[in-house]
């Protein structure tokens, strides 16, 4: 009896201890850990912009501030590596977000950005069942020049038009709107490198939507699966959609026999974006092979359709465009196409 009891006493002593060890652990382990800090992303991107901006003011001799900006975020002790390619910087926070630089210092260059971002959607109904999307999201900062121009021929065509710019080209415009016969995005494009490999793994294109502190909760789903990135265009935060968007949202025959237009830089110097098209159904996929200035890209936005309604082919058409100017042709941008050069518009 007596050997019975001091059994039992002895088992609750151990599995006291044994609480007691694993208890102290666990305090050690939290206590080890410490607060997850909190990173304000875009103050961190902005201070880095205002501190190139600055150094290039006043040096005498200045340098490449593309460069400069990506080993002032490299040295930040809050962002595990930012990766410049062509005039995109991609920056990956400790916490593991990304922000995505499409052009750093547009806000210097362009003295014809206008703060004012209307909402806008139109519609053009057409004779025929013939269909074509124009997306202008950067329509407060380039105009609309070449999508006024774009239209009138289409609708020489017959072709029904939805006409959106600016804010009015959110993600949930381009979740189910983009089946057309043709489909014509004037907008912001980059490169993102996921793995800071300062390879591009993906093209990104910029919609109108502007990114704010709920766009991660309310595109939960897209932001945590990389089917949309927070994109920066000079100083403004602004949604931008990965392949995997069209991907994940587009099934195979949705762009039956598409063509697709996209009016941005870099477009095509690699096909990340435009594969995807093309595994929705498009024909074929057209955009410029490097950087393009606006006024180039409108220009010959316009001479593209008049050709194609005149029944040029798209592989005709590029080759009479080549470079479509001085500034073009010095950054070595070609329109080029990705699919069916033998594509011509119904």
């Amino acid at each position: 009896m007596v050997n019975q009891l001091r059994t039992k006493i002895l088992s609750i002593l151990l599995l006291l201890g044994l609480g007691l060890s694993n208890g102290s652990f666990q305090v050690c382990a939290a206590e080890s850990l410490g607060p997850v800090p909190l990173i304000r992303s875009d103050a961190i991107i902005q201070e880095g912009l205002h501190e190139i901006r600055a150094s290039q003011t006043s040096c005498n001799t200045p340098s490449n501030p593309l460069k400069d900006l990506e080993r002032w975020y490299n040295l930040h002790p809050l962002i595990e590596y930012a990766s410049l390619i062509e005039t995109s910087i991609t920056v990956k926070f400790i916490d593991g977000s990304y922000t995505v630089l499409l052009d750093p210092f547009l806000e210097e260059k362009d003295i014809m950005r206008n703060p004012i971002h209307p909402y806008i959607y139109k519609r053009y109904q057409g004779s025929t069942n013939k269909t074509a999307v124009i997306l202008n999201p950067a329509e407060s900062m380039y105009g609309h020049y070449q999508c006024q121009h774009i239209i009138t021929t289409l609708l020489r065509q017959d072709y029904s038009i939805e006409y959106l710019a600016n804010q009015a080209v959110d993600v949930s415009y381009i979740r189910h709107n983009l089946s057309a016969d043709i489909i014509y995005i004037n907008t912001h494009a980059g490169y993102f490198d996921v793995d800071g490999d300062q390879q591009a793994d993906a093209v990104v294109i910029a919609t109108g939507e502007f990114w704010t502190t709920e766009t991660e909760q309310k595109y939960a789903y897209e932001y945590q699966n990389q089917l949309i990135v927070k994109g920066m265009v000079g100083d403004q935060g602004i949604v931008a959609f990965t392949p995997g968007f069209i991907e994940y949202y587009y099934t195979e025959n949705e762009f039956s026999d598409s063509l697709v237009f996209m009016a941005t830089c870099y477009a095509l110097y690699d096909t990340s974006m435009a594969q995807k098209f093309l595994d929705a159904g498009a024909s074929v996929y057209m955009g410029w092979s490097q950087n393009t200035v606006f006024w180039t890209n409108s220009k010959t936005s316009v001479q593209t359709f008049r050709l194609l309604a005149l029944g040029l082919t798209v592989q005709q058409v590029c080759r009479l465009i080549r470079s479509g100017g001085f500034y073009n042709w010095l950054f070595h941008s070609k329109l080029v196409y990705f699919g069916d050069g033998a594509h011509r518009i119904p």
